[in-house]
């Protein structure tokens, strides 16, 4: 069961804004923001802080895969 999960790419088309505009917020290429939305590599730290500042959320809103229950977490650790 994944833990680590995001919603940028849900978020970034509810609010209308392109992948290219958000990538350059951040700092980074397009390409790596895609990655990142489709969990084919994992965003820094620096890059899920902004994230969160830019949708101005929480970051477990953005990167926590709220269907895994608290019972299951503590399988993981």
């Amino acid at each position: 069961m994944t833990i680590i999960f995001n919603k940028i790419k849900q978020l970034r088309k509810e609010k209308g804004i392109s992948q290219q505009a958000l990538a350059d917020y951040l700092g980074i290429e397009r390409t790596s923001l895609s990655k990142i939305e489709n969990m084919k590599y994992n965003p820094s730290a620096r890059i899920i802080t902004e994230t969160s500042n830019f949708f101005n959320l929480p970051i477990g809103d953005i990167f926590f895969n709220t269907s895994v229950s608290s019972v299951n977490t503590k399988e993981v650790i």
